[in-house]
């Protein structure tokens, strides 16, 4: 399939060869792809009203809503930047990064008015989303009446507005970009653990989008239901959880937040046959009784990534799948923002044990030295670094960054992952460990930069330092060590962690905080990382 097209004019293509297929499921409630694609041609013809010209920044901070889907396209087809966010960033980070994007524009839920109307002040205009719009009486009003107490103060004015009103019944023409050029912006912690916005052209997300025949090893994907639960502003979610099935003809069914009981009923139904996911989702559907109802078997095919997995959960999933008849088994696959998200994966045809399976066609993966950043040969421990068509474009504003993450070897381009591994004899790949700091609570990226840069920030702190703690249902959270400074009084731990979370939202939230007398060094004076993980 082509890769060399914009985000829209790939799904345009899809709906061109299937219109009447089902593209998206919401709430009981099916939208075929000329309904998509109808959709997406209305929001496009009322953005462009708005005078936002090509390469402008529009952010987007909403769950997976229909909502969500069609604003992404729209703005793509009129050469726009998606800017993704996280629906629930405190308001002193969306500011930030809006700033840091150039983006006035805000499109949230209406129910998040209220945390986000400080930024009225700051000249940023919000569109509301009610993500019933296009649903019966009954929704609606039920809608209103379970959210009433955080609906009941939104005003509609110049720049409060409802996002319905976007839709206009006429057409606008595509604005010609390149798709080489940037199209979305998402944060990550880049490869060293420090806050980064990393660019993702429509070519590299198309070309990724492409090798789902490759992965699920079939072309037909007409009915096939894959769980769009993994959010828009993840790389995981956005290629592979949505863009992927709507390449192929398939139906994306959204769920803007996680709920196991909800995802077996869906499963039963055979809406949903396909699930990507954390090890925290997969744990949650183990622990549903009807994990066990015959009807599972409607699950056809599961993959994790986005944090370490433990062999015995792989176990326990695939001895489910077997009670049930299903051949789904838990396959784990590898990647990073940088390269938009999955670089290898292991697949039915293709699994080893204990590894996250070969690179993906067209991607190279080779093990370079730590500190001579040479190729390593076969079973040899070094930094993984990732070559292909799925690079992202760069850092946004982090040149530097950007050179020292992206080295030229044998007249390719790498990205150097900053993760530790090695590859075997069979082209396998073997995750080791993140040399990055990263810790991924519940599959969210959670910086430890931005956590002891905050609290540095307070006379009352001297030393600090965040590292991931392993959890059984969240896979890591956040484990904090502070050393007081001695000329003032220290503050109690409830204020330390609402000034986090105000901050920096609650994934970042310490479950524990030790107090030392000091932090451990390396004896060039860093912070020994690796002696805290030990207390």
């Amino acid at each position: 399939m082509e890769a060399n097209l914009s985000l829209y004019q790939a799904v345009k293509q899809t709906a061109n060869k299937f219109p009447d297929n089902n593209a998206l499921l919401f709430m009981g409630k099916y939208v075929t792809y000329t309904e998509l694609i109808e959709k997406i041609n209305q929001l496009a013809a009322g953005i462009n009203e708005l005078g936002i010209k090509k390469n402008d920044v529009i952010t987007m901070a909403l769950p997976n809503v229909f909502e969500a889907i069609y604003s992404f396209y729209a703005v793509n087809k009129l050469g726009i930047i998606a800017h993704m966010v996280h629906p629930v960033t405190p308001v002193k980070q969306m500011l930030k990064f809006m700033e840091t994007t150039k983006s006035k524009i805000l499109i949230i839920l209406d129910t998040f008015y209220e945390n986000y109307e400080p930024l009225l002040k700051e000249g940023v205009k919000l569109y509301l989303v009610t993500p019933v719009d296009s649903f019966g009486f009954v929704k609606k009003i039920g809608y209103k009446l379970l959210n009433r107490k955080r609906l009941k103060n939104i005003k509609h004015t110049d720049n409060v507005l409802p996002f319905n009103d976007l839709y206009l019944e006429k057409m606008v023409s595509e604005i010609d970009k390149d798709p080489m050029e940037t199209a979305t912006y998402l944060h990550s912690g880049g490869t060293s653990g420090e806050p980064k916005t990393i660019e993702l052209s429509s070519f590299a997300i198309n070309y990724l989008a492409n090798t789902t025949s490759y992965i699920m090893d079939r072309d037909d994907f007409k009915n096939k239901h894959m769980l769009a639960v993994l959010p828009m502003f993840h790389g995981f979610g956005l290629c592979m959880g949505v863009h992927a099935m709507l390449k192929f003809g398939g139906v994306d069914t959204l769920m803007p937040k996680f709920n196991p009981q909800e995802t077996i009923k869906l499963i039963k139904k055979n809406q949903v046959n396909y699930v990507i996911g954390v090890p925290s989702l997969f744990e949650a559907l183990l622990r549903q009784p009807e994990v066990s109802n015959p009807l599972v078997c409607n699950l056809e095919q599961a993959f994790v990534g986005g944090d370490y997995v433990a062999q015995d959960l792989k176990k326990r999933f695939n001895q489910a799948m077997d009670k049930v008849n299903s051949k789904a088994r838990l396959l784990e696959g590898y990647g990073l923002t940088e390269v938009v998200t999955v670089c290898s994966v292991n697949t039915i045809k293709h699994q080893k044990y204990n590894t996250v399976g070969k690179p993906l066609p067209g991607i190279d993966i080779s093990i370079v030295d730590v500190e001579t950043k040479e190729f390593l040969k076969e079973n040899q421990d070094g930094i993984i670094a990732v070559s292909g068509p799925t690079m992202m474009n760069g850092y946004l504003n982090d040149e530097q960054a950007t050179k020292e993450t992206i080295i030229l070897r044998d007249n390719k381009k790498w990205v150097l992952t900053g993760d530790y591994g090695n590859i075997d004899e069979e082209g396998y790949v073997h995750f080791k460990q993140r040399l990055k700091r990263i810790i991924k609570v519940s599959g969210m990226p959670v910086l430890p930069a931005e956590i002891e840069n905050l609290l540095m920030n307070q006379e009352y702190i001297s030393e600090v330092a965040a590292i991931g703690a392993p959890d059984k249902d969240k896979g890591f959270v956040v484990k904090l060590f502070v050393v007081w400074e001695s000329n003032t009084n220290p503050v109690n731990f409830d204020e330390i962690k609402q000034l986090i979370k105000e901050n920096l939202g609650s994934y970042a939230v310490p479950r524990e905080i030790i107090i030392l007398d000091e932090l451990p060094k390396t004896t060039i004076g860093k912070t020994n990382v690796i002696e805290l993980e030990k207390m």
